[in-house]
């Protein structure tokens, strides 16, 4: 069974050490083990009842009536928030609250119910914008800093890119359409999500994709340029590319064909300090593709 320090706790939950124990020692609300040298260690069953914790007393509830409540009555008042269609900032949290203790404890079941609860209702695109980003944002941020294995960073990325493959393949092929997009990751990109989304949208409204994934070998995307004749490249760039390399990269595309309308995403960093050629646009969020595809 996963161990957590008091401080993996304050990540993963965003709850302070010290409010930790002082929750301890008051309510008695956890009750860590200890290793040999006397630190504090918590299981995957305390990490789930902090979290939900957290979340009721963000909706209000007080600690000291939450501490009298046991798991299985915790779970329920989180379900009473995720089904709470009229509090839409307090379902969020609590299923973004959900999907971490899914992720962290590996249970693929919990992150389905979760994750569909949602989905059933809001759909993809606004399943992505309210909680999978979000949550995607949060679980690099623990990554990053080391408070998530990056098993775990893999477990919730397959589990997502099932998801978004099942909704494109529900989605009819585009007929006659005037559009053809070529989807693609360079060679050093690895994350696909956005680019799935993309490849949903643009079928949903009756464009052809020609999706290539991630990395992505330059001299392999011009050959399916030259033999499929696009009207239209979209790429993403999220991972830490020197600004010079990348707009070489774009002049690149752009002497593949002048017929070709560029588009790119990804990490404002990298691209707000690269001078765009007409041929290159930006879609800085989800909303501007949806507006470009209407028009």
């Amino acid at each position: 069974m996963p161990r957590y320090s008091i401080r993996e706790l304050e990540q993963l939950s965003s709850v302070k050490a010290h409010t930790i124990r002082i929750w301890e020692q008051r309510y008695n609300l956890l009750q860590p083990e200890r290793t040999d040298t006397n630190i504090r260690y918590y299981n995957d069953e305390q990490l789930k009842r902090l979290l939900n914790v957290s979340v009721l007393m963000n909706n209000g509830m007080k600690i000291s009536n939450i501490s009298r409540l046991n798991n299985n009555q915790l779970s329920a008042e989180i379900e009473k928030l995720i089904n709470d269609s009229k509090n839409p900032d307090s379902r969020i949290e609590a299923v973004i609250s959900q999907a971490i203790i899914a992720i962290t404890t590996f249970d693929e079941a919990l992150f389905e119910k979760t994750i569909n609860s949602f989905m059933v209702n809001d759909g993809l695109v606004n399943s992505y914008i309210n909680i999978i980003h979000p949550l995607l944002v949060r679980t690099g941020q623990l990554w990053s800093s080391n408070e998530m294995l990056p098993a775990q960073e893999h477990f919730l990325s397959n589990l997502l890119e099932k998801k978004f493959y099942s909704a494109i393949d529900a989605l009819p092929q585009p007929v006659n359409t005037d559009q053809t997009w070529i989807l693609f990751l360079t060679e050093p990109e690895e994350h696909v999500l956005g680019l799935l989304l993309a490849y949903y949208i643009l079928r949903k409204y009756g464009k052809k994709v020609i999706y290539l994934g991630r990395r992505v070998p330059e001299e392999n995307l011009y050959t399916v340029i030259k033999d499929c004749k696009p009207t239209h490249l979209y790429t993403f760039f999220v991972k830490n590319h020197p600004v010079e390399e990348t707009a070489a990269l774009l002049t690149q595309f752009t002497k593949y064909s002048r017929k070709l309308n560029i588009y790119i995403s990804g990490r404002q960093d990298v691209i707000e300090n690269i001078s765009l050629n007409a041929q290159v646009s930006w879609l800085k969020k989800v909303e501007d593709l949806i507006e470009l595809v209407k028009k």
